[in-house]
C-alpha cells in the first residue's frame, strides 16, 4: 500500500489541474445568520468563563513547567495522530496530491519519527493538509447551516457539527483507545497543549473587538471559508 501511494506522487503533482476542475465546488453558503444568538451568547459567555477560571490556568502551567522540546513533541505526536483524519477526507474530496501528501507524511514521522514525537516530514518538504469532515461536505454541497456555539468545544455549523463524533472516534487513531480514562486524558492534553499554543494571541483578542461575540463569530466564518478552499476563496465571499 505504501509503495502504490507513493508512486502516485509524480502523478499526482503532473494532474492537479484537471483534478481540481473534476471536483465539485464547494457549497459554502456562509451567510452571517445567527438564529440561534442569544442561546450562543450564553454558551459564549460560559465558554470565556471556562478558559479563563480553568484551560488558562492549566495552560499556563503546562506551559511553564513543560520544557520547550518536550511541548513540540507533543503537539507533534498529535499532528501526526490526525493526518489519517486528513489522509482520509482528502480522498473523499478528490484531492489527491493532498492525499499523497498526508500519507507520506503520517508513513515518514510514524516510522522514522519515534511515532511521531518528531516532525521530519515538515523538515523534508512535505506540506501539511488539515482537512476534515465539515470540508468534505462543503465539497458534496452541503450548506453551512445555522451558526452554532458548543459548550467548551466553541463555534461550529450545522454543517461542521456532524463531524464531531467522526472527529473524535472514527478518523482519529486516539478515538480507538479502549481504556476511556486513558482516551479521555489524551483528549485533556490534546486540549491544554492546543490552549498553551494560544495564550498570546487570547490577550489580544479582549481588545480586538468591541464585541468579541461578534469578532469570534465573524472569524470563524473566514476561518471555514479559507479552509474550504484551501486558502483562495473566490472573490465573490
Amino acid at each position: 500500500m505504501a509503495v502504490i501511494i507513493l508512486t502516485m506522487t509524480a502523478c499526482a503533482t503532473t494532474q492537479q489541474k484537471d483534478i481540481d476542475t473534476e471536483v465539485q465546488t464547494p457549497t459554502t453558503d456562509i451567510v452571517n445568520t445567527d438564529p440561534f444568538e442569544k442561546v450562543n451568547r450564553g454558551i459564549f459567555k460560559f465558554n470565556q468563563d471556562f478558559d479563563e477560571a480553568i484551560l488558562v490556568p492549566f495552560a499556563k502551567g503546562y506551559r511553564k513547567n513543560l520544557p520547550r522540546p518536550a511541548r513540540l513533541a507533543i503537539y507533534n505526536f498529535f499532528s501526526n495522530a490526525a493526518e489519517g483524519r486528513n489522509l482520509v477526507n482528502s480522498l473523499l474530496q478528490g484531492k489527491l496530491n493532498h492525499a499523497v501528501d498526508s500519507f507520506s507524511r503520517m508513513f515518514v514521522n510514524t516510522f522514522f519519527g519515534m511515532f511521531g514525537f518528531v516532525d521530519i516530514a515538515t523538515q523534508t518538504g512535505l506540506e501539511r493538509r488539515v482537512e476534515d469532515i465539515g470540508q468534505t461536505l462543503a465539497v458534496w454541497g452541503a450548506g453551512f447551516g445555522p451558526y452554532i456555539v458548543l459548550p467548551i468545544l466553541g463555534p461550529s455549523s450545522g454543517r461542521d457539527i456532524f463531524g464531531l463524533y467522526s472527529y473524535f472516534f472514527y478518523t482519529d487513531p486516539l478515538g480507538y483507545i479502549d481504556d476511556s480514562t486513558s482516551r479521555f486524558a489524551m483528549l485533556v492534553l490534546d486540549m491544554v497543549d492546543t490552549r498553551s499554543r494560544y495564550l498570546r494571541a487570547s490577550s489580544v483578542f479582549g481588545f480586538a473587538s468591541v464585541d468579541p461575540y461578534l469578532f469570534a463569530r465573524e472569524s470563524y466564518f473566514q476561518q471555514r471559508l479559507d479552509m474550504i478552499y484551501d486558502g483562495a476563496p473566490p472573490v465573490d465571499y
